[in-house]
């Protein structure tokens, strides 16, 4: 895949293409991911079907640095831009976790660019969210991310471990190779990581989602302690006329975990008339 430099104000986004199909989706990752974190075969199998396009959120990845004290309501803009360089009117677009969430501002400050709407692994925000098990804040303890040191490996097997389920990792190491391989290649500066937990935290999108107008489909595993699948249902009852799939025995990390059962759900759904 070639990569592309879109501009959203002062800021460039860096987005790739796959695909030949005549209607695209948007691929939107999570808090301090790159578009290369998708993986291969959830955007591969959306690409025989549609213009799959996928990018790295400000200062991420292949990205350019960008300054911090942005907002959800930025990244939404850098979203529609990316939108705008392709030359896309409208897409049907999946948020992953973070992406979700800047997916919900998509839909409905930007409705007229959205096809329909997929979030996954993804809350609303604010005060009603179900929060993360213990287990998972583990995730922002400074000191048990320094007591494994700066190690790529020990920090990704840290990270998969709490947010796959038990024995994931120890029976896909090729997931983890991986995730490693990205961390290496596009390391997430600790200024963007902050950037966006500041974003995430300073958003309550509770009444919000309940003007989306879109079809949308909300798709939860199971197993996910970092945003528990309560956080599915709740977006399901306050956006109206969606629908909520359950991935049984997934975690926060379908398109790892469960890539083929993640496309078959949301190629269903893109499909259906």
């Amino acid at each position: 895949m070639i990569r592309n430099l879109a501009r959203s104000g002062n800021v460039r986004l860096s987005y790739s293409v796959e695909g030949e199909g005549e209607e695209s989706v948007l691929l939107l990752m999570g808090l301090g991911g790159r578009a290369a974190d998708w993986a291969s075969e959830f955007p591969s199998a959306l690409a025989r079907s549609y213009r799959v396009i996928r990018y790295d959120h400000r200062g991420i990845g292949g990205s350019p640095p960008a300054e911090g004290g942005y907002s959800l309501a930025d990244m939404a803009a850098d979203a529609v831009a990316v939108l705008d360089a392709v030359g896309v009117a409208r897409a049907h677009v999946v948020g992953y976790s973070m992406g979700g969430m800047i997916s919900q501002l998509v839909a409905t400050q930007h409705a007229a660019r959205v096809e329909r709407l997929v979030l996954v692994s993804t809350h609303f925000g604010g005060r009603d969210v179900v929060a993360p098990t213990q287990k998972a804040m583990g995730l922002f303890d400074p000191e048990q991310m320094l007591t494994r040191g700066r190690d790529a490996e020990s920090i990704m097997r840290f990270t998969m471990d709490l947010l796959t389920p038990k024995g994931f990792v120890e029976q896909h190491p090729d997931a983890l190779a991986l995730m490693v391989k990205n961390v290496r290649a596009e390391p997430t500066s600790p200024l963007a990581f902050l950037s966006q937990m500041q974003a995430i935290i300073g958003s309550d999108r509770g009444e919000i989602v309940r003007n989306i107008e879109k079809r949308t489909l909300i798709v939860h595993g199971t197993e996910d302690e970092l945003v528990p699948v309560g956080n599915g249902h709740l977006l399901h009852e306050r956006i109206p006329g969606s629908r909520l799939e359950v991935l049984q025995g997934v975690g926060h990390m379908p398109m790892l975990e469960a890539p083929q059962k993640l496309a078959e759900t949301v190629l269903r759904f893109l499909s259906e008339p």
